[in-house]
């Protein structure tokens, strides 16, 4: 089964967030360049829009185990292996790579 965000797995603060990002470096590069521009208008309201915003990335990576998850699913279909794997559509429909519908609960 994947790994779900914790959305509690990281404080809502520009410190947690700057720290939980540290698992991605291109991600707190642009978190401070955030940060950065905000800061230079002495903006607050601007300043909370930059922790809102990278939240939950950082959630995302203060998870135990979810970019792992996210990283290897990347590199299978990066390399076309798409066995077992299932999309689901904007109604929630499951279908395999090919686009065949898939019956994820046993049924029929």
């Amino acid at each position: 089964m994947a790994v779900e965000v914790d959305p509690e797995a990281c404080e809502r603060t520009p410190e947690a967030v700057r720290t939980a990002l540290q698992r991605r470096p291109d991600w707190l590069r642009a978190f401070e360049q955030d940060w950065l521009s905000a800061a230079a208008d002495f903006d607050q309201a601007a300043l909370a829009g930059v922790v809102d915003k990278w939240f939950p990335f950082a959630c995302a990576c203060a998870t135990p185990g979810y970019l792992d998850d996210v990283e290897h699913t990347v590199k299978r279909l990066a390399e076309g292996d798409t066995e077992g794997m299932v999309f689901r559509d904007e109604d929630g429909r499951a279908y395999d790579a090919e686009n065949n519908p898939v019956d994820v609960l046993g049924r029929g």
